[in-house]
């Protein structure tokens, strides 16, 4: 959610180093189905991660890099309240009418209140599988009680950058900085037009506590990255239009 920036700012003052938070055991993932063991072969595993919804950091599984990349990408946005990993089956008939269940990989709920059911998986393997046929067949039968819309999302819904980005930001939000993040934002209200991360940076002097603090900006609403893909000290950013 975005807040009002600061009415005028001031040279940023000399901040004291970022500390690491007190160790808080996680909450349990909700998850109906627990992925089977790790192997070799796949990159099972989960991410401690806090939502609107989350009273405290909480477990979330995924079973694939692919399903990874999209937790990151889902925890990145501003307007998803709720992540549940693995929600409950929901019980569905094929053009045969033989019954089934099927798990989504993620029920997200957003700031509007929709819930949204998403299947992850490969593309190759959701068109060899008939997937979106499958899927439609269980949107027919799921209640709007548990969701509003079922999406498939495979590895072409989104570009490799976004999903670095996403991650990265993940691991920025993992030690909260707040008074670099108020020295950015200083910096962010007077400034003009376009320039890039690094000259905002060295502005602050605050060096990477600056870069972190930029690159959550961008994905609060307070800065707009004018380039595609990755966000590197060289990309070009400007004030969001509030």
């Amino acid at each position: 959610m975005k807040q009002d920036l600061i009415d005028h700012a001031a040279t940023p003052r000399a901040v004291a180093p970022v500390t690491e938070p007190a160790f808080s055991r996680p909450l349990s993932s909700r998850a109906t189905r627990t992925p089977p063991p790790r192997s070799r072969a796949s990159s099972r595993g989960h991410i401690p991660s806090r939502t609107a919804a989350d009273a405290s950091l909480r477990l979330r599984h995924f079973e694939s890099k692919l399903e990874q990349n999209v937790l990151y990408l889902l925890l990145a946005r501003t307007d998803v309240v709720d992540i549940w990993d693995q929600p409950p089956p929901v019980s569905y008939a094929d053009s045969r009418g033989n019954r089934h269940t099927h798990v989504f990989d993620y029920l997200v709920t957003l700031a509007d209140g929709r819930r949204v059911a998403i299947a992850v998986k490969p593309s190759a393997i959701a068109e060899r599988r008939n997937l979106r046929e499958t899927l439609t067949l269980i949107r027919a039968a799921t209640p709007l009680t548990y969701a509003h819309e079922v999406v498939l999302v495979t590895e072409r819904s989104y570009t490799p950058a976004a999903a670095r980005n996403a991650q990265k930001l993940h691991e920025f939000r993992r030690a909260a900085d707040p008074e670099a993040d108020d020295a950015v934002t200083r910096l962010i209200a007077i400034l003009n037009g376009p320039t890039t991360i690094a000259e905002l940076v060295a502005q602050s002097g605050l060096e990477g506590r600056a870069f972190r603090a930029v690159f959550r900006a961008i994905f609060a609403g307070f800065l707009r990255a004018l380039d595609p893909g990755d966000i590197l000290p060289s990309t070009m950013i400007a004030p969001e239009v509030m």
